[in-house]
């Protein structure tokens, strides 16, 4: 399939924004208000240990919400990492125990819980590379990137499409435009001068647009994805050290295209 700018870096954009986050927080509300509601209907579970650690662990995570937002509109991502990580802790220590005791509260529970879990994987997943690049070895270069980094572990190709039903509870018809703004430039190597997406100026083809941080990380290289083994799901991918540019709304609007099932890869 033709790869489509606009498409895939509003994507970028959606699942790296405070907007999408605050879903996680309102399923995680839901999710713990559940919790808590069912817990106080049964007394007898206040002595199991499961139940008042994670229920704290929620109570925190909400607590500590606005904060984090706060951080991230302001393109400091340390605080909904953390945020995030924590989030994702809760269904498997859950999943350690028994919640049956929750008894028809446990489905609508988990469904809440999983929702949450689901948002901060993609969160998770977009700023996964701008981690990884962010090493004091590499921005010295004393560390061998390509080495240590052998493949692309955030988002890879365009498999970002996959992202649009999460991304868009009702699909919208158009989005924002985007283009490639080519005054501003940065090298496979380079401290990152502003937070974004990034595109490769060799073009995207199999490779993902890049979602980078200011001053946190250095540049990636282009991972172009050049062969995957359908049965292990191993892959393989030509690093190319290349010159970036910053991917920014111009003001208009375009058609969306409609969703699709394609290997996007």
């Amino acid at each position: 399939m033709t790869r489509n700018l606009s498409r895939e870096a509003h994507l970028w954009y959606t699942i790296t924004s405070a907007e999408y986050m605050d879903r996680a927080r309102d399923h995680l509300q839901a999710a713990c208000d559940r919790f808590i509601a069912s817990a106080k209907r049964h007394a007898f579970i206040a002595d199991y240990a499961p139940v008042p650690y994670w229920g704290g662990k929620m109570e925190y995570l909400l607590q500590s919400y606005a904060n984090a937002r706060a951080l991230l509109v302001q393109d400091d991502f340390s605080g909904m990492i953390a945020f995030g990580g924590g989030l994702e802790d809760i269904p498997r220590g859950l999943q350690e125990g028994n919640s049956a005791w929750m008894g028809d509260d446990v489905n609508p529970f988990w469904d809440s819980l999983d929702a949450a879990y689901s948002i901060c994987s993609d969160f998770g997943f977009a700023v996964t590379m701008s981690i990884r690049y962010s090493s004091d070895d590499y921005k010295t270069g004393t560390a061998d990137l390509h080495y240590e980094n052998p493949v692309d572990a955030g988002i890879v190709g365009n498999s970002i499409l996959l992202y649009e039903d999460s991304a868009y509870p009702i699909r919208p018809t158009e989005i924002p435009e985007y283009a490639a703004d080519k005054s501003v430039s940065c090298k496979t190597g380079e401290i990152v001068p502003w937070t974004g997406v990034w595109v490769p100026s060799t073009g995207m083809g199999k490779a993902a647009l890049v979602f980078a941080r200011q001053g946190i990380q250095i540049m990636q290289p282009a991972y172009h994805l050049i062969r995957e083994d359908e049965e292990t799901g191993e892959e393989e991918y030509e690093l190319v050290d290349c010159i970036f540019h910053p991917v920014r709304p111009t003001g208009r609007r375009v058609p969306l295209p409609a969703a699709d099932a394609e290997n996007y890869r």
